[in-house]
């Protein structure tokens, strides 16, 4: 299940020298234009007085589908709907509700401090953490909901996307039992159809043979393009250093940073709702 989160914590690196061959290809006039020409379709649903349409806010459906105006639409169309069939996401919502905050404090999900070599935010998933007789799994859907919206108000993150690593180690059986089915098709659904986020990469550590198997069955639900952006690196965290340097990642992950804080990353999500 995996797959399903094709998933910035400040920007108080923004402007560190990484490599400055961002992806978009859009120029400051062709942005202005898309811009106009994606405020003037959301302007024109029925609803529009009750949707934010900020300039913000627009961009970042613009950055997702690369300044394609029909594109964004549909994602912004999308996200609506989804939200409307999820209000539970919005009900209730910030760092502070109770299992919100549990679920945060277990990594689910955490956002490492640095970026990796191409400027990247990094959003990890400790999945054994999760503790079904506390929160739910449409818990760590709001905490998921909560944080994207927090790392979608960098522009860099809005060009070069997200890094996604799930740490499914010691994920038991019986966690797996607790999961429900129509919750993972909702989140899968959500992150690919629904959100203005780009993962540019999704990496599995150790995910068991139960998990796998639940991979499978939501694969047919991505696109080609998601699906192969997946890459499980089984035990061997040798493989996953190849792609993410040991230097930014925390100890549970092999890395030289020690012990995951999630305190950093929730007091970033605190100060955003003041």
């Amino acid at each position: 299940m995996s797959e399903f989160y094709d998933f910035f914590w400040g920007t108080a690196e923004t402007n560190r020298n990484f490599d400055i061959n961002i992806e978009t290809t859009d120029t400051p006039l062709a942005r202005s234009v898309a811009l106009e020409s994606f405020r003037s379709l959301v302007l024109a649903r029925p609803d529009a007085g009750s949707l934010r349409s900020n300039d913000e806010f627009l961009i970042r459906f613009l950055a997702a589908r690369k300044m394609n105006v029909p594109d964004a639409m549909l994602v912004y169309n999308n996200y609506y709907s989804f939200l409307r069939r999820n209000h539970e996401l919005i009900s209730d919502y910030g760092v502070d509700n109770v299992e919100v905050k549990q679920a945060l404090e277990d990594g689910l999900p955490g956002v490492l401090q640095q970026r990796d070599r191409r400027g990247r935010r990094i959003m990890v998933l400790f999945a054994a953490e999760w503790d079904p007789s506390r929160y739910s799994v449409s818990t760590i859907q709001k905490a998921i909901h909560i944080s994207l919206d927090l790392l979608l108000q960098d522009s860099v993150v809005q060009d070069r996307g997200l890094v996604l690593i799930i740490d499914w180690s010691q994920f038991s059986f019986r966690q797996y039992s607790k999961l429900q089915p129509a919750v993972l098709h909702s989140i899968a659904h959500g992150l690919e159809y629904c959100y203005p986020v780009r993962f540019k990469a999704i990496h599995c550590v150790g995910p068991p043979w139960y998990v796998d198997a639940a991979m499978s069955l939501l694969k047919p639900f991505l696109r080609e393009t998601s699906r192969a952006k997946i890459f499980s690196c089984g035990n061997n965290l040798s493989i996953l250093h190849q792609a993410v340097s040991r230097e930014i990642l925390p100890a549970e992950l092999g890395g030289e940073q020690g012990p995951y804080l999630s305190s950093i990353w929730i007091d970033n999500l605190r100060r955003a709702q003041v």
